[in-house]
């Protein structure tokens, strides 16, 4: 961008008659694609980083509820007590377990997890697991975000098999302790975390809308998320 600014003081203080002006436009033409390609690279690096960081802190939740059923969710390590770690999740999600098990994707491997503390009005639950090796945490702090913000969600879309999938969408709409968003979560994703572009989590998410009726006409919905709160979430932990 300094570049093309000189470009625009010679224009002016030379005169534009002393200026080829359509090796000047091609210049400029040039100039501005650099500098976009430049700033889509850095943005690209930028995303890539902070997905890595998302994922590494995110799990999956394998909820046993009958000896025939059982289902799954994600969540979010956020602390450990030496070789004790705390996952934040939905307590929707381990609502009328008999066992849970979190499931480690960079390390393909289940840990047996016990509920230490469970919400259902805010639908919020921490788990516990052990571990001698060394699990990544993502601190969960007070942090800002409003509408418009670009976000990425990371979770276990559908299936365990789709762990850790990460979506990018933008805030559209933050009322009563929710944060809506259109980044893409499907089932299996409630639970794991919402990243602002900071790389801070700023919400949980818990449920999206999948489809409404106009009239008497049932219709599909895309883009509707849902995401509990960062001041809801440190009110629960604390």
């Amino acid at each position: 961008m300094r570049k093309l600014l000189i470009i625009f003081l010679l224009l002016f203080t030379t005169g534009c008659e002393q200026i080829d002006e359509e090796a000047l436009k091609e210049e400029i033409k040039q100039e501005l694609v650099d500098e976009l390609q430049f700033d889509m690279d850095d943005m690209n690096n930028h995303l890539i980083a902070l997905s890595n960081n998302a994922k590494a802190c995110t799990v999956s939740i394998d909820v046993t509820l009958t000896e025939s059923s059982s289902t799954h969710g994600s969540g979010v390590v956020y602390k450990n007590e030496g070789n004790d770690y705390y996952i934040l999740t939905n307590e929707h999600i381990i609502r009328y377990n008999q066992s849970v098990e979190v499931y480690l994707p960079s390390e393909d491997r289940y840990i047996e997890a016990i509920v230490t503390k469970e919400d259902s009005e805010v639908d919020l639950a921490i788990l516990k697991i052990s571990s001698l090796t060394e699990i990544d945490i993502c601190e969960i702090v007070l942090a800002s975000y409003e509408v418009g913000e670009l976000v990425i969600s990371v979770g276990a879309a559908v299936s365990i098999d789709y762990s850790n999938t990460v979506t990018l969408g933008v805030i559209s709409r933050i009322e009563d302790n929710l944060i809506q968003h259109d980044a893409a979560i499907n089932p299996g994703n409630s639970g794991g975390p919402l990243f602002n572009m900071n790389g801070q989590l700023i919400g949980l998410n818990v449920s999206k809308i999948n489809t409404t009726t106009l009239g008497s006409t049932k219709v599909s919905v895309e883009g509707i998320g849902f995401s509990i709160t960062v001041e809801e979430i440190l009110l629960f932990i604390n």
